[in-house]
């Protein structure tokens, strides 16, 4: 039973620019040979041996998992179009009501809760069998405060973007300790995951 964050990342600490764009740290994703089709979605990545075998990893855990985000991220993303990442329950962190034009079958794989990360935390664990994707930053780092992060993906992208949203902006937890698991060097990109543990 695993809380995972995955984020691309910059050298100097960026998932994204201001205005959200995400620039240059989603270049990897073509910039390969391996084609790896993006379950639930008409996307196919093309990237290097050693990318493809993290990234199919990746994908089955977020298969297999519920996915936790924030009103931000659904909005940016237009809800996915009604089609979470993985493909099951998505449980969104709002003070929000859901948009009032969205058809209800788009609405019925999307929680919104409005009393905070940890009780969609523990709301989401039941409907992914235990394992949870977390996407946003704010989200991500809310769940590390808290001590609810099991998890931590990176893929850092050797770009610098200067400025932006970081992925560790407001971390306030001494006691979260960083066990490496894995390092896989992909082309134009290196994949990091550790493991959060509590002291």
């Amino acid at each position: 039973m695993t809380v995972s964050a995955s984020f691309c990342m910059s050298l100097d600490g960026f998932v994204a620019g201001p205005d959200d764009s995400v620039g240059p740290l989603f270049d990897w994703y073509d910039g390969g040979d391996v084609e790896v089709p993006m379950a639930g979605y008409p996307i196919t990545f093309r990237v290097s041996a050693a990318s493809a075998d993290y990234l199919r990893a990746q994908m089955e855990f977020a298969r297999r998992s519920a996915f936790v985000c924030g009103r931000r991220v659904f909005d940016h993303t237009a809800g996915w179009g009604g089609n979470p990442p993985g493909g099951g329950r998505a449980f969104v962190v709002t003070h929000r009501e859901p948009p009032a034009d969205w058809p209800a079958q788009r609405l019925a794989p999307f929680t919104f809760v409005h009393d905070g990360v940890a009780s969609a935390i523990g709301q989401a664990k039941p409907a992914g069998g235990g394992d949870v994707s977390v996407s946003g930053p704010d989200i991500a780092q809310q769940c590390l405060n808290l001590g609810l992060l099991d998890e931590v993906r990176i893929d850092l992208v050797p770009v610098f973007l200067g400025e932006g949203i970081r992925y560790f902006a407001n971390i306030d937890n001494p006691e979260a300790v960083l066990d490496r698991v894995e390092v896989v060097a992909g082309d134009g990109v290196t994949h990091l995951r550790y493991r959060v543990r509590y002291t």
